[in-house]
């Protein structure tokens, strides 16, 4: 004869009861857990939120950066992003102000005809070089016409021979980068 044990429906019944509440139990706890996040990771969520939208924010910037720089080189124009241009000094032209390999980042001027003196510009001269110089000189060409003397900081350097116009000015040095 075997010995097998039946479980009874009450037995069953009472085993279900113990294991729900078991579950309540748990999840009561789990509930008290969360409520206790809740309050202090309100703005955890929050930050979350904010971080992975500043995020997109700049991978989109990013990309639209790179598109636009890329379509101007495509034109032959020198890339800006938002009106900001990045040139490095190539030359000693302007030493000891700016010495050779300095990255220099520069704005596009708001109004190309209210340069000072003293100003140092990034333009292109009439055979396509793109040049940084200090303006020495604005001069009236008359009938409302300003014209700039340009002229780099090495002394050993002479005052450009094309008098530069407004519509050849690229940028206005805003400050040089510490990257080299």
């Amino acid at each position: 004869m075997s010995s097998t044990k039946h479980t009874t429906r009450q037995q069953i019944e009472d085993m279900r009861k113990e294991i729900q509440a078991k579950k309540l139990k748990k999840s009561d706890l789990h509930s008290n857990k969360n409520l206790k996040v809740d309050r202090l990771g309100g703005r955890n969520d929050l930050l979350k939120v904010l971080s992975r939208m500043l995020f997109g924010v700049i991978v989109v910037t990013l990309l639209f950066s790179l598109v636009s720089i890329n379509m101007a080189k495509g034109r032959g124009e020198v890339p800006s992003i938002f009106g900001y241009y990045l040139f490095v000094i190539e030359s000693g032209s302007m030493e000891p102000t700016l010495k050779v390999g300095t990255v220099i980042l520069s704005h596009e001027p708001r109004n190309p005809e209210r340069l000072e003196k003293n100003d140092i510009v990034t333009f292109q001269t009439l055979s396509g070089a793109i040049i940084t110089h200090r303006i020495i000189e604005v001069l009236d060409e008359g009938a409302g016409s300003i014209g700039y003397l340009t002229k780099g900081d090495n002394p050993v350097n002479v005052i450009d021979q094309e008098v530069l116009t407004p519509e050849r000015v690229i940028g206005v040095f805003i400050a040089r980068l510490p990257l080299s």
